[in-house]
Protein backbone atom coordinates (compact mmCIF):
# COMPACT_ATOMS: atom_id res chain seq x y z
CA UNK A 1 0.00 0.00 0.00
CA UNK A 2 2.81 2.43 0.79
CA UNK A 3 4.44 1.47 -2.69
CA UNK A 4 1.44 2.39 -4.71
CA UNK A 5 0.72 5.57 -2.60
CA UNK A 6 3.97 7.13 -3.12
CA UNK A 7 3.35 5.95 -6.97
CA UNK A 8 0.07 8.07 -7.22
CA UNK A 9 1.67 10.85 -4.98
CA UNK A 10 4.41 10.92 -7.86
CA UNK A 11 2.30 10.61 -10.52
CA UNK A 12 0.07 13.90 -9.21
CA UNK A 13 3.28 15.16 -8.42
CA UNK A 14 4.10 15.10 -12.03
CA UNK A 15 0.49 15.83 -13.75
CA UNK A 16 0.89 18.76 -11.68
CA UNK A 17 4.67 19.48 -13.17
CA UNK A 18 3.17 18.86 -16.68
CA UNK A 19 0.41 20.99 -16.52
CA UNK A 20 2.19 23.90 -15.80
CA UNK A 21 4.30 23.45 -18.76
CA UNK A 22 3.68 25.64 -21.71
CA UNK A 23 3.83 23.11 -24.62
CA UNK A 24 4.57 24.22 -28.10
CA UNK A 25 3.03 22.61 -30.91
CA UNK A 26 7.16 21.06 -31.38
CA UNK A 27 7.29 20.07 -27.84
CA UNK A 28 3.90 17.68 -28.22
CA UNK A 29 4.67 15.77 -31.50
CA UNK A 30 7.75 14.97 -29.47
CA UNK A 31 6.01 13.90 -26.65
CA UNK A 32 3.58 11.90 -28.36
CA UNK A 33 6.57 10.09 -30.07
CA UNK A 34 8.21 8.87 -26.25
CA UNK A 35 6.49 6.62 -23.63
CA UNK A 36 5.54 9.07 -21.03
CA UNK A 37 2.15 7.76 -20.54
CA UNK A 38 0.97 10.66 -18.45
CA UNK A 39 2.65 13.31 -20.29
CA UNK A 40 1.29 11.69 -23.59
CA UNK A 41 -2.39 12.10 -22.21
CA UNK A 42 -2.03 16.12 -21.57
CA UNK A 43 -0.12 16.65 -24.54
CA UNK A 44 -3.29 14.60 -26.62
CA UNK A 45 -5.60 16.97 -25.04
CA UNK A 46 -3.44 20.16 -25.74
CA UNK A 47 -2.68 19.32 -29.69
CA UNK A 48 -4.57 21.91 -32.02
CA UNK A 49 -3.54 20.02 -35.44
CA UNK A 50 -1.51 18.37 -37.38
CA UNK A 51 0.99 19.47 -39.86
CA UNK A 52 1.96 17.12 -42.17
CA UNK A 53 1.18 13.24 -43.20
CA UNK A 54 4.25 12.47 -39.98
CA UNK A 55 2.24 14.17 -37.48
CA UNK A 56 -0.94 12.26 -38.28
CA UNK A 57 1.46 9.37 -38.48
CA UNK A 58 2.71 9.62 -34.97
CA UNK A 59 -0.74 10.69 -33.40
CA UNK A 60 -2.51 7.60 -34.95
CA UNK A 61 0.37 5.38 -33.59
CA UNK A 62 -1.09 6.22 -30.49
CA UNK A 63 -3.95 4.82 -30.79
CA UNK A 64 -3.03 0.92 -30.37
CA UNK A 65 -0.69 -0.44 -28.34
CA UNK A 66 -0.34 1.84 -26.17
CA UNK A 67 -2.01 2.26 -22.37
CA UNK A 68 -5.99 2.72 -22.04
CA UNK A 69 -5.65 6.19 -20.88
CA UNK A 70 -3.55 6.93 -24.38
CA UNK A 71 -5.91 5.13 -26.58
CA UNK A 72 -9.07 6.48 -24.98
CA UNK A 73 -7.33 10.34 -25.44
CA UNK A 74 -5.68 9.87 -28.53
CA UNK A 75 -9.35 8.62 -30.19
CA UNK A 76 -11.22 12.03 -29.03
CA UNK A 77 -8.41 14.05 -30.67
CA UNK A 78 -8.37 12.09 -33.29
CA UNK A 79 -12.39 12.00 -33.61
CA UNK A 80 -12.16 15.94 -33.34
CA UNK A 81 -9.37 16.67 -35.97
CA UNK A 82 -10.25 14.63 -38.93
CA UNK A 83 -13.70 16.12 -39.04
CA UNK A 84 -11.81 19.28 -39.95
CA UNK A 85 -11.41 20.33 -43.52
CA UNK A 86 -7.60 21.49 -43.03
CA UNK A 87 -6.44 17.80 -41.52
CA UNK A 88 -8.66 15.53 -42.67
CA UNK A 89 -6.46 13.75 -45.61
CA UNK A 90 -3.80 13.36 -43.21
CA UNK A 91 -5.77 10.73 -41.84
CA UNK A 92 -6.47 8.64 -45.42
CA UNK A 93 -3.54 6.61 -45.88
CA UNK A 94 -3.88 2.44 -45.76
CA UNK A 95 -2.21 2.20 -42.64
CA UNK A 96 -3.69 5.05 -41.19
CA UNK A 97 -7.35 2.92 -42.30
CA UNK A 98 -5.54 -0.35 -41.04
CA UNK A 99 -5.16 1.06 -37.66
CA UNK A 100 -8.53 2.54 -37.46
CA UNK A 101 -9.81 -1.14 -38.30
CA UNK A 102 -7.77 -2.58 -35.33
CA UNK A 103 -9.03 0.26 -32.97
CA UNK A 104 -12.83 -0.77 -33.92
CA UNK A 105 -12.39 -3.80 -31.48
CA UNK A 106 -10.36 -2.10 -28.63
CA UNK A 107 -11.09 -3.38 -25.22
CA UNK A 108 -12.24 -0.27 -24.10
CA UNK A 109 -15.43 0.58 -25.36
CA UNK A 110 -14.70 4.17 -25.59
CA UNK A 111 -12.23 3.62 -28.14
CA UNK A 112 -14.16 1.83 -30.18
CA UNK A 113 -17.07 4.11 -29.74
CA UNK A 114 -14.84 7.17 -30.93
CA UNK A 115 -13.46 5.36 -33.76
CA UNK A 116 -16.67 3.93 -35.57
CA UNK A 117 -17.33 7.71 -35.49
CA UNK A 118 -14.00 8.35 -37.15
CA UNK A 119 -14.73 6.05 -39.67
CA UNK A 120 -17.57 8.10 -41.47
CA UNK A 121 -14.38 10.89 -42.33
CA UNK A 122 -12.36 8.16 -44.40
CA UNK A 123 -12.91 8.63 -47.99
CA UNK A 124 -11.89 5.59 -48.95
CA UNK A 125 -15.11 3.91 -46.74
CA UNK A 126 -14.95 0.45 -49.51
CA UNK A 127 -11.55 -0.18 -47.79
CA UNK A 128 -12.39 -0.02 -44.57
CA UNK A 129 -15.48 -1.94 -45.40
CA UNK A 130 -13.44 -4.80 -46.75
CA UNK A 131 -11.10 -5.15 -43.81
CA UNK A 132 -13.85 -5.55 -41.73
CA UNK A 133 -15.89 -8.12 -43.40
CA UNK A 134 -12.30 -9.76 -43.52
CA UNK A 135 -12.04 -9.54 -39.26
CA UNK A 136 -15.68 -10.29 -39.05
CA UNK A 137 -15.26 -13.44 -41.40
CA UNK A 138 -12.30 -14.67 -39.35
CA UNK A 139 -13.88 -14.44 -35.96
CA UNK A 140 -17.20 -15.94 -36.79
CA UNK A 141 -14.62 -19.13 -38.32
CA UNK A 142 -12.82 -19.08 -34.81
CA UNK A 143 -16.59 -19.19 -32.93
CA UNK A 144 -17.26 -22.18 -34.48
CA UNK A 145 -14.64 -24.13 -32.54
CA UNK A 146 -15.84 -22.68 -28.96
CA UNK A 147 -18.95 -23.81 -27.00
CA UNK A 148 -21.88 -20.60 -26.80
CA UNK A 149 -21.37 -19.68 -23.60
CA UNK A 150 -20.34 -16.99 -21.29
CA UNK A 151 -16.96 -18.14 -21.17
CA UNK A 152 -14.14 -15.71 -21.82
CA UNK A 153 -13.44 -16.27 -25.35
CA UNK A 154 -17.12 -16.88 -26.37
CA UNK A 155 -17.76 -12.83 -24.57
CA UNK A 156 -14.52 -11.86 -26.61
CA UNK A 157 -15.56 -12.49 -29.98
CA UNK A 158 -19.20 -11.73 -29.23
CA UNK A 159 -17.49 -8.41 -28.37
CA UNK A 160 -15.68 -7.98 -31.73
CA UNK A 161 -18.86 -8.79 -33.48
CA UNK A 162 -20.82 -6.31 -31.93
CA UNK A 163 -18.24 -3.40 -32.66
CA UNK A 164 -17.32 -4.87 -35.95
CA UNK A 165 -21.28 -5.05 -37.01
CA UNK A 166 -21.44 -1.36 -35.29
CA UNK A 167 -18.77 0.17 -37.48
CA UNK A 168 -20.22 -0.74 -41.04
CA UNK A 169 -23.21 0.40 -39.96
CA UNK A 170 -21.64 3.56 -39.53
CA UNK A 171 -20.62 3.78 -43.16
CA UNK A 172 -23.41 1.84 -44.73
CA UNK A 173 -24.26 4.87 -47.04
CA UNK A 174 -21.01 5.10 -48.18
CA UNK A 175 -20.11 1.53 -49.19
CA UNK A 176 -21.25 -1.59 -51.62
CA UNK A 177 -22.44 -4.51 -50.36
CA UNK A 178 -21.42 -7.83 -51.48
CA UNK A 179 -22.81 -11.46 -50.48
CA UNK A 180 -20.02 -11.63 -47.75
CA UNK A 181 -22.25 -9.34 -45.70
CA UNK A 182 -25.47 -11.16 -46.64
CA UNK A 183 -24.03 -14.40 -45.18
CA UNK A 184 -22.37 -12.86 -42.36
CA UNK A 185 -25.93 -11.25 -41.22
CA UNK A 186 -27.25 -14.94 -42.14
CA UNK A 187 -25.25 -16.42 -39.41
CA UNK A 188 -25.09 -13.49 -36.35
CA UNK A 189 -29.05 -13.31 -37.11
CA UNK A 190 -28.91 -17.44 -35.65
CA UNK A 191 -26.47 -15.98 -32.90
CA UNK A 192 -27.45 -16.50 -29.14
CA UNK A 193 -26.17 -13.50 -28.02
CA UNK A 194 -29.31 -10.65 -28.11
CA UNK A 195 -26.64 -7.98 -28.71
CA UNK A 196 -25.32 -9.73 -31.39
CA UNK A 197 -28.59 -10.24 -32.95
CA UNK A 198 -29.78 -7.03 -32.21
CA UNK A 199 -26.92 -5.16 -34.09
CA UNK A 200 -27.53 -7.91 -36.88
CA UNK A 201 -31.21 -6.02 -37.52
CA UNK A 202 -29.52 -2.50 -37.22
CA UNK A 203 -26.95 -3.81 -39.45
CA UNK A 204 -30.00 -5.22 -41.92
CA UNK A 205 -32.53 -2.13 -41.56
CA UNK A 206 -29.51 0.19 -42.56
CA UNK A 207 -28.23 -1.91 -45.65
CA UNK A 208 -31.82 -2.64 -46.81
CA UNK A 209 -32.14 1.02 -48.19
CA UNK A 210 -30.10 0.01 -50.60
CA UNK A 211 -30.36 -3.69 -51.30
CA UNK A 212 -33.62 -5.42 -51.21
CA UNK A 213 -32.03 -8.82 -50.32
CA UNK A 214 -31.70 -7.79 -46.53
CA UNK A 215 -34.97 -7.39 -46.17
CA UNK A 216 -34.09 -11.41 -45.61
CA UNK A 217 -32.05 -11.19 -42.81
CA UNK A 218 -35.25 -8.94 -41.13
CA UNK A 219 -37.87 -11.76 -41.89
CA UNK A 220 -35.04 -14.30 -40.03
CA UNK A 221 -35.32 -12.00 -37.04
CA UNK A 222 -39.45 -11.26 -37.09
CA UNK A 223 -40.18 -13.04 -34.31
CA UNK A 224 -37.30 -12.52 -32.12
CA UNK A 225 -38.96 -12.22 -28.53
CA UNK A 226 -35.91 -9.53 -27.42
CA UNK A 227 -37.13 -6.04 -27.44
CA UNK A 228 -33.89 -4.73 -28.44
CA UNK A 229 -33.83 -6.66 -31.50
CA UNK A 230 -37.64 -6.02 -32.43
CA UNK A 231 -37.10 -2.34 -32.16
CA UNK A 232 -35.75 -2.31 -35.47
CA UNK A 233 -38.70 -4.82 -36.78
CA UNK A 234 -41.31 -2.40 -36.27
Amino acid sequence: MEINYEKNMQMLSDAVKYCKENYLHEDIIKVLQGDNDLEKQLCLIELKSVNSQEEADILVFNLTQHSGPVRETASYKILDLIQKEEFKNYFQTENIMNTFVKAVVDINPTVSRNTTEIIKYVENAQYIYSEIIKEIKNTLSKMEDIKQTRSYVANKKNFNLYWNLEALISIADKVNTDNDLFEILEQTALSNDYTIREKTAKSACEFVKTNNDFQKILDILQNDENIYVRKYLE
